[in-house]
């Protein structure tokens, strides 16, 4: 036997009753699931020297592939997102049947190829976490993740099919018209981006919540747990994200109803935390071990997280990661130490009228670093003046070293003030950025700028 087959007969399950796959899975050891993944490692490293990258590499670093059994085997050997920018066709190992792309941010798109049986395969096993938080016949999901050229809708809209859900996947559409259907349609599950669900939430407040709401689904980026909170608490319903990614092609790891940590999706992938710090932090990188188009082979995401060793209450075997530290991308280190995302949301916790979206960035004026903290507020005068004051106040009492160093104006803080919705300029948000080499861009000095003098 083996994890096709096991996927196979969870598949199975789920048809006849969505909570049965489940059961299923917290009977099964976790050595038991590694054991069965492993003759689909072993079929990945071989196909995958079929690839002119993977080809090219082993032989320049003398690798034997055949003798690896597990991605560590492979030493030093690590693929980068570089190669899925700029040269994904060297990572094709079998004619493609379609592709998917990344938003992206900045720069080329990443770019995966896949066959139509591996997205429908990727498609059931994400519709298989619909029995794991409880929906089945009755209720009715409104999914409105992007529909062009990435992941999102279409894994929900394939995955569906495999359910008794009545499901509409209608693509980025605006806030404000969602909810004038919720009501008429009924839907009890709602499948979106963070920021898109907070909108979402803001209307329901001023208008009135439409109806009872069973399950949030959130994907696409992290989001605070302020918000998450807020939007618990409006909606009544635990909202559970999920991670995926265009590399992934998949959900690589997704939380339970708990929501202590990411589930790996331990039949799909390897998944190893390289370069960690004295905390458990570090890069996650990824191995496909189904992927037979286009596999990928110890991808360094770019994403920080750390293993949670305690089980979960949920009694899967899988392995947990926490949620996401940032990206190495969103750290910078400064008179405050090694920044990362997660260092300023508790400041950010007692704001009032705080939005969702929010950005900090470490500049230079003069020959001091800068760090300016970029809000989305209601209210102006009074209300800015309170959010300044109550983010310099938690720095006094929750980061002491770092209240010190502002003392002694080893560095400075800078706030800058965005009605709500404007402050995302693309599609995806990163929290922290470096600006110390260009500085801030135009439409950032066009804000209102609060500081010491």
């Amino acid at each position: 036997m083996n994890l096709q087959l096991v996927s196979e007969v969870l598949f199975t399950l789920g048809r006849r009753s969505p909570r049965l796959p489940f059961a299923f899975l917290r009977a099964m050891p976790l050595g038991l699931l590694h054991a069965l993944r492993a003759p689909g490692l072993r079929a990945t490293f071989r196909v995958a020297a079929r690839a002119s990258y993977y080809r090219d590499a082993f032989a320049a670093m003398r690798l034997d592939v055949a003798k690896a059994r597990r991605p560590e085997d492979l030493g030093d050997f690590y693929l980068t997102p570089g190669i899925l920018k700029t040269r994904p066709e060297a990572l094709v190992t079998a004619t493609p049947e379609l592709a998917i792309e990344s938003s992206g941010t900045t720069g080329h798109a990443t770019r995966v190829y896949l066959s139509r049986k591996e997205l429908e395969y990727n498609a059931r096993q994400g519709g298989l976490l619909y029995g794991l938080y409880g929906l089945g016949r009755g209720d009715r999901l409104l999914c409105t993740l992007d529909l062009a050229w990435g992941l999102g809708s279409l894994l929900v809209e394939r995955g569906v099919r495999y359910t008794p859900l009545f499901a509409m996947v209608v693509g980025r559409v605006d806030p404000l018209e969602a909810y004038r259907r919720l009501a008429e349609y009924r839907f009890n599950v709602v499948v979106s981006d963070p920021f898109w669900l907070a909108r979402l939430t803001a209307i329901a407040r001023e208008r009135g919540r439409p109806g009872p709401m069973k399950l949030l689904m959130g994907g696409g980026e992290g989001i605070t747990e302020r918000t998450r909170a807020e939007l618990e608490k409006y909606w009544g319903a635990p909202l559970c994200m999920t991670y995926a990614s265009t590399e992934a092609a998949t959900i690589l790891a997704f939380e339970c109803t708990h929501r202590r940590g990411y589930h790996v999706n331990e039949f799909d992938f390897y998944v190893e935390i390289t370069d960690a710090d004295g905390d458990g932090y570090g890069e996650i990188v990824l191995t496909t071990a189904n992927r037979r188009v286009m596999p990928l082979i110890r991808y360094r995401t770019g994403d920080v997280a750390r293993w949670l060793p305690e089980p979960c209450p949920c009694g899967l075997p899988f392995r947990r990661l926490s949620t996401l530290r940032g990206r190495l991308d969103e750290q910078v280190s400064c008179a405050w130490g090694n920044l990362h995302p997660d260092f300023f949301e508790p400041l950010l916790r007692e704001v009032p009228g705080l939005g969702s979206d929010w950005q900090m960035a470490l500049y230079e004026r003069e020959l001091t670093h800068v760090v300016q903290f970029r809000l989305e507020l209601e209210g102006a005068g009074a209300a800015r003046e309170r959010a300044v004051q109550e983010v310099l106040g938690a720095l006094q009492r929750t980061q002491p070293d770092a209240w010190l160093a502002y003392c002694q104006r080893l560095l400075d803080v800078e706030f800058a003030f965005f009605a709500p919705g404007t402050l995302r300029q693309q599609r995806k948000l990163l929290r922290l950025v470096d600006e110390r080499q260009s500085g801030p861009p135009e439409w950032v000095k066009r804000a209102v700028a609060y500081g010491r003098t």
